[in-house]
C-alpha cells in the first residue's frame, strides 16, 4: 500500500532514514489544470460565419479545448454538437451564457456524452 506523510512528519523522517530507496516525493495537480469532458447542443439561424463566431468564442475568448464538433443545417436553421473540455460547471455555465448572446444563436443546452 501507499502512505503519504508531510515532509516534516516524524514518521516520514524515520522512514526516510531507514527506507530512502522506497520513498517517492508526491506532487499534487492543481484543480485548475483538470478538465472535464462535456457536450453542448447549439441551435440557431444559419448564417455565413456563424460556425466561425462560435468556435472563436470557445477557443479564443474562453480558452476551451474542443474534442469534436459537428454542424448540420436544414431550412435555414443549424444544429451543432460540440464536445469540449471545461474546468467546472461555473466555467461551463459562463461559456453557455456567452454562446447564447452570439447573434444568430437561439439555444444552447448541455448534452450527455454517451
Amino acid at each position: 500500500g501507499i502512505k503519504i506523510h508531510k515532509i516534516n512528519c516524524p514518521n516520514a523522517i524515520q522512514l526516510l532514514s531507514n527506507y530512502a530507496y522506497r520513498i517517492v516525493k508526491a506532487k499534487w495537480t492543481s484543480f485548475e489544470t483538470l478538465s472535464f469532458l462535456t457536450g453542448l447542443l447549439v441551435k440557431g439561424i444559419d448564417d455565413v460565419g456563424i460556425v466561425n463566431r462560435i468556435t472563436k468564442l470557445i477557443s479564443n475568448q474562453m480558452k476551451v479545448n474542443m474534442r469534436s464538433l459537428s454542424f448540420d443545417s436544414s431550412d435555414g436553421i443549424f444544429e451543432g454538437k460540440i464536445t469540449l473540455f471545461v474546468q467546472d460547471t461555473r466555467h461551463l455555465n459562463e461559456l453557455m451564457d456567452k454562446l447564447k448572446k452570439l447573434p444568430g444563436v437561439i439555444s444552447v443546452e448541455r448534452i450527455d456524452q454517451a
